[in-house]
């Protein structure tokens, strides 16, 4: 008999979406999944909808986190939007703050902003964006900071540069997948999201140095963490792992396709099924901790035991899944397991947010 570890409630979960797009899928049709399953999350319960940067990778739409934050923001009442996170060093604080003090203005108490460091981006990619600069991920973090706290950057020259469309400023969120970006956060007493699903080995470090390098910025702030989990939760133990392994093929072939390939051959590509090598890639990745597959039960048991490990406030999920309405059943078949675990709080209860 499965034993079930104490976790979170549903109003402690959240969801990180990249707008997956496949081969001949529409740009607007990807848009249209993912809102499906922004919309799914709110009514279910879940606290955050967070969209991805990524530039440069093939089956992967989300590359504009801030305008893809207002669309859902119009389509959906209660869930709080934001990005997880913006790659501040492929962008000028300045202009981040303004897109952002924009979005709380338009949307109030609705809007995150997440943000991490960029470390690897083809060239062409970091030279389109601008990047390379000599500023560094923490300096640029100060920066945003204090164009959200004060209308200025903090640091000199100030001269005439103040943020447009000034108010109550979204909480920033730092997220991270190695302890030196924990420690980033933990200095300036900023929130905390670990991206476990994609860096398992260094969450326990990194954990750690967040809670012992935690200085608080005022009396009432504390350490806030969250950590996210690769999901594939199904009705039955064999259906999630069929659909992990789908995934995986479908992921597994993307990567591979050459750069100059074109999106009739890719989609020629992916038209084979499973082979045995990719079915035994699936078994191997279920041995990594930042993944959780299985029934609605067994999944509800792991995220409760990375809760105990993590001493998380907050997990955020991850659905595993290039399909919108897999997406949005993954999400489902979720707060299912866990409404049968924990209670949640009621619909109407105002959500539970960090502050930075």
């Amino acid at each position: 008999m499965l034993t079930v570890a104490p976790g979170l409630p549903v109003s402690a979960h959240s969801v990180l979406d990249v707008v997956p797009q496949l081969p001949g899928q529409s740009a607007a049709a990807a848009l249209r999944e993912t809102a499906e399953v922004a919309l799914a999350a709110d009514d279910l319960g879940y606290r955050r909808f967070w969209l991805g940067e990524q530039h440069g990778v093939r089956g992967v739409g989300g590359a504009a986190p801030a305008v893809l934050a207002a669309v859902l923001a119009a389509r959906t009442d209660r869930i709080r939007l934001g990005a997880g996170g913006v790659l501040l060093t492929n962008h000028q604080p300045l202009v981040v703050a303004e897109q952002f003090a924009a979005l709380a203005a338009a949307y109030p108490s609705r809007i995150d902003l997440g943000v991490e460091e960029q470390r690897t981006v083809a060239p062409s990619t970091a030279a389109a964006l601008a990047g390379g600069a000599r500023d560094s991920f923490a300096q640029r973090l100060d920066e945003l900071c204090g164009f959200l706290r004060d209308g200025t950057p903090g640091r000199v020259p100030v001269g005439d540069v103040r943020l447009s469309l000034a108010g109550l400023p979204p909480p920033v969120f730092v997220l991270a997948d190695h302890p030196r970006t924990a420690v980033t956060a933990a200095v300036r007493g900023l929130p905390l999201f670990l991206a476990h699903h994609c860096a398992a080995a260094a969450t326990s470090a990194a954990v750690e140095a967040y809670r012992e390098h935690f200085q608080p910025t005022g009396p009432k702030v504390r350490p806030y963490l969250a950590v996210t989990a690769g999901v594939v939760a199904a009705d039955s133990e064999e259906e999630a792992m069929a659909r992990f392994a789908e995934y995986v093929r479908v992921k597994t072939r993307l990567a591979a396709a050459g750069p100059r390939v074109t999106s009739a051959e890719l989609t020629a590509l992916l038209d084979p099924p499973l082979t045995g090598r990719e079915r035994g890639r699936a078994e191997r990745l279920m041995d990594d901790h930042g993944y959780v597959v299985g029934s609605r039960a067994t999944v509800a048991a792991q995220l409760g035991e990375l809760v105990a490990s993590t001493t998380a406030d907050e997990v955020m999920l991850v659905p595993l899944a290039f399909d919108g309405l897999i997406r949005s059943a993954i999400l489902r078949t979720v707060a299912a397991g866990l409404t049968r675990i924990v209670r949640t709080v009621p619909r109407s209860a105002p959500p539970l947010i960090a502050t930075a």
